[in-house]
Protein backbone atom coordinates (compact mmCIF):
# COMPACT_ATOMS: atom_id res chain seq x y z
CA UNK A 1 0.00 0.00 0.00
CA UNK A 2 1.05 3.58 -1.06
CA UNK A 3 0.32 6.69 0.46
CA UNK A 4 0.74 9.59 -1.30
CA UNK A 5 0.89 12.94 -0.18
CA UNK A 6 -3.17 13.59 0.77
CA UNK A 7 -3.02 11.13 2.98
CA UNK A 8 -0.67 12.35 4.97
CA UNK A 9 -1.84 16.05 4.98
CA UNK A 10 -5.05 15.35 5.78
CA UNK A 11 -3.90 13.71 8.99
CA UNK A 12 -1.26 15.77 10.08
CA UNK A 13 -2.40 18.59 12.33
CA UNK A 14 0.18 21.26 10.59
CA UNK A 15 -1.70 22.07 7.80
CA UNK A 16 -4.55 24.62 7.29
CA UNK A 17 -7.32 22.09 7.64
CA UNK A 18 -5.42 20.63 10.60
CA UNK A 19 -4.73 23.83 12.80
CA UNK A 20 -8.63 24.98 11.68
CA UNK A 21 -9.40 22.27 14.19
CA UNK A 22 -6.91 22.86 16.59
CA UNK A 23 -8.46 27.02 16.83
CA UNK A 24 -11.49 25.29 17.21
CA UNK A 25 -10.72 23.17 20.28
CA UNK A 26 -9.16 26.43 21.15
CA UNK A 27 -12.59 28.25 20.81
CA UNK A 28 -14.65 25.57 22.59
CA UNK A 29 -12.01 25.53 25.76
CA UNK A 30 -13.18 29.34 25.87
CA UNK A 31 -16.60 28.22 25.53
CA UNK A 32 -16.22 26.28 28.49
CA UNK A 33 -14.68 28.90 30.57
CA UNK A 34 -17.55 31.32 29.88
CA UNK A 35 -20.09 28.72 30.87
CA UNK A 36 -17.88 27.94 34.38
CA UNK A 37 -17.54 31.72 35.05
CA UNK A 38 -21.00 32.62 34.16
CA UNK A 39 -22.08 29.55 36.40
CA UNK A 40 -19.45 30.54 39.65
CA UNK A 41 -20.20 34.54 39.40
CA UNK A 42 -23.67 34.51 38.11
CA UNK A 43 -25.17 33.93 42.14
CA UNK A 44 -26.60 30.69 41.12
CA UNK A 45 -23.72 28.34 42.82
CA UNK A 46 -23.33 27.52 46.63
CA UNK A 47 -20.02 28.95 48.16
CA UNK A 48 -18.85 25.78 48.89
CA UNK A 49 -19.09 24.93 45.65
CA UNK A 50 -16.64 27.33 44.19
CA UNK A 51 -13.31 25.71 44.58
CA UNK A 52 -14.93 22.51 42.96
CA UNK A 53 -15.83 24.95 39.48
CA UNK A 54 -12.44 26.20 39.81
CA UNK A 55 -10.76 22.04 39.80
CA UNK A 56 -12.93 21.39 37.24
CA UNK A 57 -12.46 24.59 34.84
CA UNK A 58 -8.29 24.04 35.41
CA UNK A 59 -9.02 20.40 34.49
CA UNK A 60 -11.22 21.30 31.34
CA UNK A 61 -9.29 24.22 29.98
CA UNK A 62 -6.00 22.03 30.64
CA UNK A 63 -8.03 19.05 28.01
CA UNK A 64 -8.94 21.29 25.78
CA UNK A 65 -5.49 23.27 25.44
CA UNK A 66 -3.43 19.94 25.62
CA UNK A 67 -3.89 18.99 22.13
CA UNK A 68 -2.97 22.56 20.54
CA UNK A 69 0.04 22.54 22.98
CA UNK A 70 1.40 19.35 21.86
CA UNK A 71 1.25 20.02 18.33
CA UNK A 72 2.42 22.83 18.24
CA UNK A 73 5.82 21.82 20.86
CA UNK A 74 6.25 18.81 18.67
CA UNK A 75 6.43 20.75 15.27
CA UNK A 76 8.87 22.87 17.00
CA UNK A 77 11.44 20.48 18.19
CA UNK A 78 10.64 16.97 16.64
CA UNK A 79 11.70 16.42 13.57
CA UNK A 80 9.18 15.30 11.14
CA UNK A 81 9.51 11.21 11.10
CA UNK A 82 9.20 11.07 15.14
CA UNK A 83 6.04 13.78 15.26
CA UNK A 84 3.38 11.15 14.50
CA UNK A 85 3.92 8.99 17.35
CA UNK A 86 5.13 11.77 19.93
CA UNK A 87 1.58 13.76 19.24
CA UNK A 88 0.07 10.23 19.50
CA UNK A 89 1.93 8.61 23.06
CA UNK A 90 1.48 12.46 23.98
CA UNK A 91 -2.54 13.06 23.65
CA UNK A 92 -2.92 9.50 25.04
CA UNK A 93 -1.00 10.77 28.28
CA UNK A 94 -3.37 14.07 28.59
CA UNK A 95 -6.61 12.29 27.47
CA UNK A 96 -5.80 9.90 30.84
CA UNK A 97 -4.97 12.62 32.98
CA UNK A 98 -8.22 14.10 32.22
CA UNK A 99 -10.29 11.11 32.86
CA UNK A 100 -8.60 10.77 35.63
CA UNK A 101 -8.81 13.93 37.14
CA UNK A 102 -12.56 13.90 36.24
CA UNK A 103 -13.19 10.78 38.25
CA UNK A 104 -11.43 12.08 41.11
CA UNK A 105 -13.54 15.36 40.53
CA UNK A 106 -17.14 13.86 40.69
CA UNK A 107 -16.53 10.14 42.03
CA UNK A 108 -14.20 10.73 45.21
CA UNK A 109 -15.53 10.50 48.78
CA UNK A 110 -16.82 13.59 50.32
CA UNK A 111 -13.76 14.53 52.16
CA UNK A 112 -11.66 15.35 49.20
CA UNK A 113 -14.78 16.65 46.51
CA UNK A 114 -16.82 19.66 47.30
CA UNK A 115 -19.44 18.13 44.52
CA UNK A 116 -19.98 15.03 46.30
CA UNK A 117 -20.12 16.54 49.92
CA UNK A 118 -22.87 19.01 48.03
CA UNK A 119 -24.35 16.56 45.44
CA UNK A 120 -27.53 13.78 46.43
CA UNK A 121 -25.91 10.55 45.16
CA UNK A 122 -25.11 10.01 49.17
CA UNK A 123 -28.91 9.66 49.38
CA UNK A 124 -28.93 11.87 52.47
CA UNK A 125 -32.15 13.96 52.89
CA UNK A 126 -34.61 15.36 50.10
CA UNK A 127 -33.45 15.49 46.34
CA UNK A 128 -34.37 17.91 44.21
CA UNK A 129 -35.31 15.45 41.38
CA UNK A 130 -37.72 13.27 44.14
CA UNK A 131 -39.44 16.38 44.94
CA UNK A 132 -39.66 17.85 41.32
CA UNK A 133 -41.08 14.39 40.38
CA UNK A 134 -43.24 13.51 43.08
CA UNK A 135 -45.04 17.17 43.03
CA UNK A 136 -45.62 16.49 39.03
CA UNK A 137 -47.05 13.24 40.09
CA UNK A 138 -43.99 11.02 38.90
CA UNK A 139 -42.45 8.46 41.18
CA UNK A 140 -39.21 8.51 43.48
CA UNK A 141 -35.77 7.81 42.06
CA UNK A 142 -34.39 4.25 42.34
CA UNK A 143 -30.68 4.17 43.16
CA UNK A 144 -29.02 0.95 43.70
CA UNK A 145 -25.51 0.34 45.67
CA UNK A 146 -22.50 -1.30 44.31
CA UNK A 147 -19.68 -0.44 47.56
CA UNK A 148 -19.22 2.89 47.78
CA UNK A 149 -20.64 3.68 44.32
CA UNK A 150 -24.75 4.67 43.83
CA UNK A 151 -25.95 4.76 40.72
CA UNK A 152 -29.69 6.72 40.44
CA UNK A 153 -32.05 6.53 37.53
CA UNK A 154 -34.56 9.47 37.70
Amino acid sequence: RTYDEDFDCYHSLENPPGRSLMYFRIGLGLAFLAGVASIRNGGRCPASLLPFLTKFAIVGISWFVSLPFLSTFVASTLPYHRRHQAISAGSAFAQSCSIASLAWLFAADSDSSAYHRLSKVQGKGDDLTDMTSSRSGGHAAKSWRFGKTKVRLD
